[in-house]
């Protein structure tokens, strides 16, 4: 479904004293009036309620406009549509009686859209070029009042080998100066088929699944600048696993992107858990007193109160001596109660074991049916016994020899950054920092929760007839109930394929299939080469930070972050003066051997350097699978808008240059097809090649490679020649 809305944007509810009527064709924008101070509509209330039935989805939309103006208003309320979407309620009461509403067909609205983009100069308009448009009159608007709008539709979503895709349109940011005051988008899930992969590309979104069949998916917020569309991702399958391919592919002559998503059934018996054994490492020096140590008491309770029965357990504390509850593993059943009494009489004092605790923790030789899980809390730097950051991992590494996974989780400021990393690394686990400010008790938990139902271990993935490379997660994690492995690369060829995830089921080998096809060329999802070249960057960053400096890595880096976009410590240069360049990249030579908490946790949350297990999930039983790649894709966008020079359109990166937006396609030895922005030519290229309105929607001077043609789209004579629109 293309983009329609116009609603949030000329939801600004056009009104008058800013608008005249040209030609028979609707009212429409010719520019800002010289009656001052008059401001536009806030959208107080967005709400959207979605319920989609197998493939049929009802749209209904909830939105509460405000007049800041001590003046009375009137204006027009335009919504775009797409040819799929059949209207089926709109309601606008005016002093009791409901306004009228026409339905315009393409020609007439796209007649709108070119005039409104003319008479404003707003080359964001295009967004909404070739669509069709619902348009009703808004009368009054009282001062300092509210106009609330209702609008229901319904449509058919499309699925492509099982995977379907709904959209809602969402782009206020352009024509309105202040974010949506309560803007909220809930979906209702139903299949007859179990669902599989629920995944949201655009949005942090929260998933509820009820059962196999039933599943919540929302999003909401307060003061919302909204600057995508929502898309959500689901498909359905009876299978054990649901294995689903997104692929794109805008050159056939060219390696295309890929995404596999991976889904475990959620209703799984308990037969089918892996039995697993857990050891909490907890550090109780004297630095822990306080809050710090409070939470990470009640982490622990929660974690015990929840092991399944047929886990085996130990905890181990640490300040100057080591302490375990027990001399070895014991049964969950018997121990509970007692292992409670024990975390009730833990205390903060002394001095950092960290050496002798983990080798407590990793001494025994583990069964090799039972994945056995080391969860290691700290929040400072080794000072009794051995000190040396290297030898402790030496020792840790050396007597653990790959058998157990140690997760880790440093409180703080005033943690061994490059330790926790090395042994997270080198012992198959993850690292999460936990700022002095954030609850302990809530992350500690949470990744608990995620952890404590594996379904399948030890993965292995194949995909047959393809070429892939640059794949990542480069070592597959764990698939645990309720969450899904996401695995994005790059790959060459074209065809069908096999495609073949093995793994261990206590201790019995599984393996599951799904036959999918890879195109030869695909222009949806164009998300994912800037998501993959995220996923990328993360690894190369973390690989300098764990080994130190690599100058080919360096260089993969910077190209990748020109061409792609993506804000790195290595090209903050984009957005920086240009002899800020050399002191930016010898500050950051200088920094990255003693990189400090702060610099690890910026990179963790923007370069997402820890993809595979990183969760936001409730206490509660409700589980929310979280897009860790989303998450980290959103941080750069978040980091961007501080980039005014550069911008990210689809697949493509453009950089402002002296006041132009340039392709980094673009060469500068091609010669360019000009067109004046807003001329008639420039409309027939438009109506020739809609999909550069996506491009050129960026500003009103803009250099565009596309179709192996440079276009060049210069301000009218009368306009500045400078635009950073």
């Amino acid at each position: 479904m293309k983009r329609l809305s116009f609603y949030t944007a000329l939801s600004l509810l056009l009104f008058a004293g800013v608008l005249q009527y040209v030609e028979a064709q609707g009212i429409i924008v010719t520019g800002i009036s010289r009656t001052p101070r008059i401001e536009n509509l806030r959208i107080e209330k967005h709400h959207v309620n979605v319920s989609i039935e197998n493939q049929l989805a009802t749209t209904k939309i909830d939105q509460v406009f405000a007049n800041p103006n001590n003046m009375q208003l009137e204006g027009t309320y335009i919504f775009p549509f797409a040819d799929d979407v059949a209207i089926s309620n709109f309601v606008l009461y005016i002093d009791g009686k409901p306004v009228k509403g026409e339905l315009l067909a393409k020609e007439k609205a796209r007649s709108i859209y070119e005039g409104i983009v003319r008479s404003m100069q707003d080359p964001a308009l295009l967004e909404y070029v070739g669509t069709r448009a619902f348009k009703a009159r808004v009368f009054p608007i009282p001062p300092n009042g509210e106009r609330r709008i209702q609008l229901e539709y319904a449509q058919v979503i499309n699925a492509d080998s099982g995977l379907a895709k709904y959209t809602y349109p969402l782009q206020t940011d352009n024509f309105t100066s202040q974010p949506v005051g309560s803007f909220a988008v809930s979906i209702d899930l139903k299949s007859k088929h179990a669902l599989k992969t629920i995944y949201s590309p655009s949005h942090e979104v929260a998933i509820n699944r009820e059962n196999d069949n039933h599943a919540n998916i929302s999003f909401e917020g307060t003061n919302v600048r909204v600057k995508r569309d929502f898309v959500c991702y689901y498909s359905r399958s009876d299978k054990d696993f649901g294995i689903d391919l997104i692929t794109h592919r805008s050159d056939p002559d060219e390696e295309g992107f890929f995404m596999l998503l991976v889904s475990p059934k959620y209703e799984v018996d308990k037969k089918e858990i892996i039995e697993k054994d857990f050891i909490f490492v907890l550090d109780r020096s004297g630095s822990m007193k306080g809050p710090k140590i409070e939470q990470a008491k009640e982490a622990l309770r929660y974690c015990v109160e929840n092991l399944n029965d047929g886990d085996r357990f130990n905890l181990i504390t640490f300040n100057t001596d080591v302490e375990p509850f027990a001399e070895t593993l014991v049964s969950v059943k018997k121990e509970r109660k007692n292992a409670l009494t024990f975390i009730e009489d833990i205390v903060a004092n002394g001095g950092t074991n960290i050496n002798d605790a983990l080798l407590e923790a990793v001494k025994d030789m583990p069964n090799p049916e039972r994945p056995r899980i080391v969860v290691f809390l700290t929040d400072g730097e080794a000072t009794v016994g051995v000190t040396d950051p290297n030898l402790i991992l030496k020792h840790v590494s050396g007597t653990n020899s790959d058998k157990s996974r140690i997760f880790v989780f440093g409180v703080g400021y005033d943690v061994n950054v490059n330790l926790l990393d090395k042994i997270a690394e080198k012992n198959n686990g993850t690292r999460q920092y936990v700022k002095p400010q954030e609850n302990l008790e809530v992350a500690v938990s949470s990744f608990f929760t995620k952890v404590s139902e594996p379904v399948l271990v030890n993965l292995a993935l194949k995909i047959q007839n393809i070429r892939t490379k640059n794949l990542y997660p480069q070592k597959l994690p764990d698939l645990f109930r309720g969450t899904q492995l996401t695995v994005l690369g790059r790959f060459a060829g074209s065809g069908k394929s096999k495609i073949t995830l093995r793994g261990n089921i206590n201790g019995k080998k599984q393996e599951f299939t799904n036959n999918a096809k890879f195109p030869k060329s695909e222009s949806d999802h164009q998300f994912l080469p800037r998501l993959w070249a995220q996923r990328k960057v993360a690894y190369l960053v973390d690989e300098i930070r764990l080994n130190g400096d690599n100058k080919e890595l360096i260089e993969e880096i910077i190209r990748l972050s020109e061409k792609y976009g993506i804000m790195t410590p290595y090209t903050s240069f984009l957005v920086t003066e240009p002899e800020e360049q050399g002191r930016l990249s010898s500050r950051l030579s200088r920094g990255r051997t003693t990189t400090s908490v702060r610099q690890a946790k910026a990179l963790q949350d923007s370069s997402n350097l820890t993809p595979a297990i990183r969760p936001i999930v409730p206490l509660q039983e409700t589980k929310v699978v979280e897009s860790v790649e989303l998450q980290a894709l959103q941080t750069q966008e978040q980091l961007a808008e501080t980039a005014v020079n550069i911008k990210q359109v689809k697949n493509k990166t453009f950089h402002l240059r002296e006041g132009v937006w340039v392709d980094t396609t673009h060469k500068t030895e091609t010669k360019t097809k000009k067109y004046e922005f807003g001329s008639e030519e420039y409309f027939e290229l438009l109506k020739k090649e809609p999909e550069l309105t996506q491009y050129l929607a960026i500003g009103k001077h803009v250099i565009v490679s596309y179709k192996e043609t440079s276009y060049e789209i210069h301000p009218p004579k009368q306009t500045k020649d400078v635009d950073s629109n």
